[in-house]
């Protein structure tokens, strides 16, 4: 008694608008081989386009040889009898899950074969004989078809050749076992080769021969060497017994023929193991599943084989008998696998109009439309770029005019202010004393020292003090204008006389116009980086655009290393203008006030070693690139985020300016001040000394001809202090320079 107990008799449906059907099918491998999901996704949507409501439901025999002995098809086949669910229709993928079914496999589990109807399609190497026993299957057959895919791996063979060793292309080998499908694979195989131009050694009448004596010998003619893998005792080709010797030396020279799959199991895999590259395959089984263990073939793929037999199982549905549908084979073609031709170093377009490449990424099989959009993408950037930057300029314009305008006003208000200004004569000392009782504490003694370098015959200059006129309450700046005359006997200083005048309005207005010097200066620099960035954004961006249209212009004169070439010259150039992007971004957050830190406490060794391996994949050839490590058990309270962009920062400016040479990452701790050091020294160009001050100023560079905008280095200086830490530059020209912030630490056991 089956699981399926419901499902008994022979069963012929009629299609029902709006029923919705079980459809059952039969897999051969477990759920995880990945070409299923691309049959299983066809057949569905197969079944849509047909017209077929159905349920499907898949059951894998996980490639047990045994099935009968299968927890998991024991656990599957539960899952649905519980479910209630009973099929009206029974799908076998492959051989193997035919002849089990027909051979009553599946019996503890499914109704007796004919009971209900069965589509069998994929099939490579039917078993007629038992297929003629069943009166409700129909058949869809992908026959091995052995001389196409013999000659298609003599042709091809160069390309899968181990450098450093020969490749006999015409001396192919075949590796087959004793089972009832191997056996029927032998006999097809001897049927379609026994003539010119192949040789067929499978009753090896051809013995024991090196290599390159067998390649020459027949030359002119299609060598084919079959073995067994997994029963060394066929391999007769030894006098002396000695098979598994001889199975060794076959599977040792696998790397210098090329190797034909024709089937799918441990054998096979196992030989595979041995070729080193890509081989060829007559099977559709694990074709293009990720592996490379496959260069190409001739056989149907899993799509047509999923749409022949759901047409087959609409026409079932709809009532036609499955004893009555002819058999037909499915369409098959060459197939090339993307992932062994990546590994191959074949180039996508010179095999494309001969065969369907499998997996190829679509920047691949439109390379000039995948150039379009990194250039659109690049544009889209670039006006994302242009729209911040014109944003900040008309701020800080706006900003300079409400400032001019104030100015403007301020003017016209201390010029009123000066002509009713009030003003104090000095006819002599005494009256310019009486002035001290009033002064501003800080500015008490200024009257006295310009009495006393007046009675030192020292000459007298304008002084500006503080006085009050309210007790204290209030002090406004006024200044002394000496108006001296001195002696025409021994031309010393005579009498003092002057005017003391209020500038306190003045002042203010020299206070207020330093200010506005300060905003003018930020305009200045907003100025110099918009002339900075457009330079630096064209320089890259020419690069670009001029290889794109190289690129979607060409007529097939590039090679294929010369396209790869210029598309890595356009993801450079497109990183550049990335990080230029990231720079200014990073800036902009930190002018408007978003950026944050969030010290926490954190060891510094770590910290630094983390920043040092994630930087070191992104060394140059001719640079070294080392970790000086200080103390251990240093901690400091600091967002390990911002150190790290900080010490990116120091990185990516040695790496530019350290041609050939060393650039240390390291940390160093003060005891005595209980301060850590992070720094980064390389052996680059250097800096001259006077221009130390500047290097952290915003927009400078040393080197206008370098690319970058000027940013780096001044994030990094806003990035330390804000986390309370300090930054310095030592440098030398010629010697190199070395960068580090300071942060308040200590050691923790």
């Amino acid at each position: 008694m089956t699981l399926f107990s419901g499902c008994l008799g022979n069963r012929v449906t009629s299609h029902t608008d709006g029923k919705t059907y079980n459809v059952l099918c039969l897999f051969v491998y477990d759920s995880i081989f990945r070409n299923y999901r691309i049959y299983e996704k066809t057949f569905a949507a197969s079944l849509r386009d047909n017209g077929i409501k159905a349920d499907v439901r898949n059951v894998y025999s996980s490639g047990h040889l045994d099935i009968a002995q299968s927890e998991a098809l024991e656990e599957s086949f539960k899952r649905l009898n519980d479910d209630g669910w009973v099929p009206d229709l029974v799908c076998c993928i492959d051989d193997r899950t035919l002849s089990l079914y027909l051979e009553g496999h599946y019996s503890k589990w499914l109704p007796p074969v004919d009971s209900i109807p069965m589509v069998a399609a994929g099939l490579h190497c039917p078993d007629w004989t038992l297929i003629r026993r069943s009166t409700n299957t129909a058949i869809c057959t992908d026959l091995l078809n052995f001389q196409r895919n013999i000659e298609l791996a003599v042709r091809m063979a160069s390309y899968t050749a181990v450098p450093g060793q020969p490749m006999y292309s015409n001396v192919v080998v075949i590796e087959l076992d004793t089972t009832d499908y191997d056996k029927r694979i032998r006999e097809r195989l001897s049927s379609d080769l026994n003539r010119p131009p192949y040789v067929n050694n499978m009753d090896y009448h051809i013995k024991d021969l090196p290599l390159d004596q067998l390649a020459e010998r027949f030359r002119d003619s299609i060598f084919i060497n079959v073995f067994s893998n997994g029963s060394p005792e066929l391999n007769n080709y030894r006098s002396d017994g000695d098979y598994h010797k001889h199975r060794i030396k076959i599977l040792n020279s696998l790397t210098m023929t090329p190797y034909l799959t024709v089937k799918r199991d441990i054998e096979n895999e196992q030989v595979l193991s041995k070729t080193l590259k890509p081989q060829f395959s007559a099977v559709r089984d694990g074709f293009g599943d990720g592996s490379r263990r496959s260069l190409c073939g001739y056989f149907a793929s899993y799509q047509t084989v999923a749409n022949d037999q759901a047409a087959y199982v609409a026409r079932i549905l709809n009532g036609e008998s499955a004893g009555s549908l002819p058999i037909i084979e499915h369409k098959a073609n060459y197939y090339m696998s993307w992932r062994a031709m990546e590994l191959l170093d074949m180039n996508y377009s010179d095999f494309s109009d001969s065969f369907v490449v499998v997996g190829a990424p679509w920047r691949v099989q439109h390379p000039a439309q995948f150039i379009l959009l990194i250039v659109l993408g690049i544009f889209l950037l670039l006006g994302f770029l242009f729209m911040i930057l014109y944003m900040l300029f008309r701020k800080k314009d706006i900003e300079l005019q409400n400032a001019l305008v104030e100015l403007d006003n301020e003017r016209i208000m201390l010029d009123m202010a000066l002509q009713n200004a009030d003003c104090i004569v000095v006819s002599s000392a005494d009256d310019l004393m009486a002035l001290e009782p009033k002064l501003h504490p800080d500015d008490a003694d200024v009257l006295s020292d310009l009495l006393a370098s007046m009675a030192a015959g020292k000459p007298l200059a304008s002084k500006d003090f503080r006085i009050t006129k309210d007790d204290g309450n209030s002090y406004r700046w006024w200044q002394f204008r000496p108006n001296t005359k001195k002696r025409a006997e021994d031309h010393m200083l005579g009498t003092l006389s002057g005017i003391v005048i209020d500038i306190n309005d003045t002042v203010l207005y020299n206070e207020y116009m330093t200010e506005a010097a300060i905003v003018a200066e930020e305009i200045t620099n907003k100025e110099t980086f918009l002339m900075n960035i457009s330079h630096e954004i064209r320089t890259p961006l020419n690069a670009i655009l001029g290889f794109a249209q190289l690129l979607s212009t060409d007529d097939g004169m590039l090679r294929g290393e010369e396209r790869e070439e210029m598309v890595e010259l356009i993801r450079d150039n497109s990183s550049q203008l990335g990080e230029m992007i990231e720079d200014i971004l990073q800036f902009s957050r930190f002018e408007s006030g978003r950026v944050d830190v969030n010290p926490v406490e954190i060891e510094i060794a770590p910290l630094v070693e983390r920043i040092f391996n994630e930087w070191k994949t992104s060394v140059s050839s001719g640079l070294s690139f080392r970790l000086e490590q200080g103390r251990d058990h240093v901690f400091a309270m600091i967002d390990p985020i911002r150190v790290e962009a900080v010490m990116g920062q120091y990185i990516k400016n040695a790496f530019k300016f350290t041609e050939k040479g060393t650039v240390w990452v390291g940390w160093r701790y003060n005891l005595n001040e209980e301060k850590v050091e992070l720094f980064v020294d390389d052996t680059g160009c250097g800096i001259e000394p006077r221009r130390h001050n500047k290097v952290f100023n915003i927009f400078w560079k040393d080197d206008m001809f370098k690319t970058g905008v000027g940013l780096g280095l001044t994030i990094a200086k806003m990035f330390t202090e804000k986390m309370g830490g300090q930054v310095n530059v030592e440098s030398k020209p010629g010697i190199g320079s070395r960068f580090y912030s300071t942060f308040n630490a200590y050691v923790k056991s």
